[in-house]
């Protein structure tokens, strides 16, 4: 690529069109005519500086990933700062709210990859003060689910606090824990009542023709009404959320899945850390255990850590597959458009669902008395701890560790956005070669989980 700068004008050429979307906020202007193989832009000086600077901080690369086995390199740019850590903000939408600090990060540009991680951050203003909620939702098999449960859950909850409230502005921290188990589960029951409203039993679908049943579930045409209840049970998501009451004495956590962790600073300045939550998943020796016991003489009800051998989660809203006897994925399922999208065959397992339901929608809450301490919490979707596991970190020291590198931070990306700077940490921290090529490496297909990071600054 040449480089022409005459009369505050600067002419990029190469043999391919070029790609300057990742200089951030130059407010450009396109000459609107081609200069052969590039085109003209006019810019002011400071505009060519930053351009220049932009591009002298790249280096292309080649990697294999460390796959060595696929006998392949992909190609990926090495940053230098302060490019790498203004594009990793880019890319991970690095943003603050109140005090909580937030990133979500899926580097794949292919519009198949976009993630599935979403996050809520709401204040709300009651009748004895500003509730503070806060969620993540790591969605899977598709988007249909987690769209529905952030739409709906958040207001769900606001509306039965509201009422809890109304009768007693006290309120006692066990009729909290209640609402958030009755309001996510009933969330899930509705999901199941609206399919069942379609087709009420095994025998309503077998009196039905294929034809039959795919006229009643592919209605996009007018309206869509029935394709939405159908498409919310193939799909799914875990559930995280946090509830602090206005005197920040009190938090509770409604878990499905991600490991929250508190750290709590101490008088001797001592970070302690709790982890708030189990790992509900089928790697989990007591999550398997309770499967187990929920089906008894099902030796397959949990093959490869996996419940019937196919998916990771044991606990989440949606994911019906698992919860609704056989003949509804058979005949139901796999008669909608779209149609599945998760990577085993629904044949490999469909057999060995005999007495659903196998995932449930049923999550732990967890509440703690709070003191007035300097205190962490640390919310996040599974790809964080994906990350750290390819590491060759062990799943029970990640939150301690991710407490007290955020209570000592030293590192040269220092960044007020903890949530950010933890992010870093796990891509690789000091290593600007490591961090570029998980951020800009060229690849067709998705290379790593979406990554959602909360980190709450609750005193």
């Amino acid at each position: 690529m040449t480089k022409n700068v005459k009369d505050g004008c600067i002419t990029l050429c190469r043999s391919n069109p070029v790609n300057i979307a990742w200089v951030p906020d130059l407010g450009y202007t396109m000459a609107g005519h081609s200069t052969g193989s590039g085109k003209q832009l006019l810019l002011d000086h400071d505009q060519i500086n930053r351009i220049q600077s932009c591009i002298m901080s790249r280096t292309a690369k080649y990697t294999d990933m460390g796959w060595p086995e696929q006998a392949a390199l992909w190609k990926y740019d090495l940053l230098s700062e302060p490019l790498l850590s203004s594009e990793l903000g880019r890319l991970a939408a690095a943003k603050s709210y109140h005090n909580t600090d937030c990133v979500t990060l899926q580097p794949s540009p292919n519009p198949e990859d976009s993630s599935q991680d979403r996050y809520v951050v709401l204040d709300w203003t009651l009748s004895n003060g500003t509730w503070q909620f806060r969620a993540v939702f790591d969605g899977h098999a598709g988007h249909d689910t987690v769209e529905h449960v952030v739409e709906t859950l958040p207001g769900m909850v606001q509306s039965a606090l509201t009422a809890l409230l109304s009768k007693d502005n006290e309120l006692i921290a066990e009729a909290v824990s209640q609402m958030l188990k009755d309001t996510i589960t009933s969330l899930d029951d509705d999901l199941t009542m609206d399919v069942l409203k379609l087709f009420p039993d095994v025998d309503a679908i077998s009196n039905l023709s294929d034809d039959n049943i795919r006229a009643i579930i592919n209605d996009q045409e007018s309206g869509g009404t029935n394709s939405k209840v159908v498409t919310r049970c193939m799909r799914g998501t875990t559930v995280l959320i946090s509830l602090v009451d206005p005197q920040r004495c009190n938090l509770w956590m409604r878990v499905m899945e991600p490991m929250p962790a508190l750290g709590i600073r101490q008088p001797d300045g001592r970070w302690e850390t709790s982890i708030l939550s189990s790992y509900h998943n089928g790697t989990d020796a007591a999550e398997r255990e309770r499967i187990k016991n929920e089906h008894p003489g099902e030796s397959e009800c949990i093959v490869d850590d996996r419940v019937l051998g196919a998916i990771a989660v044991t606990r989440a809203v949606g994911d019906h597959l698992f919860k609704l006897p056989a003949a509804y994925t058979e005949r139901v399922f796999m008669n909608a458009k779209p149609g599945f999208n998760i990577s085993r065959k629904i044949e490999e397992f469909l057999g060995r669902n005999i007495t659903p339901p196998y995932v449930s929608n049923r999550a732990d809450v967890r509440y703690v008395k709070l003191e007035e301490k300097e205190t962490l919490l640390i919310m996040c979707s599974d790809g964080l701890l994906d990350l750290y596991q390819d590491k060759g970190m062990a799943l029970h020291g990640l939150g301690d560790f991710w407490v007290q590198l955020l209570a000592q931070r030293e590192k040269p990306w220092d960044d007020s956005n903890l949530a950010l700077y933890l992010l870093r940490d796990a891509l690789g921290g000091e290593d600007a070669d490591l961090v570029s090529r998980m951020i800009t490496v060229e690849l067709t297909f998705r290379w790593m989980d979406d990554t959602t990071i909360l980190v709450q600054k609750v005193y």
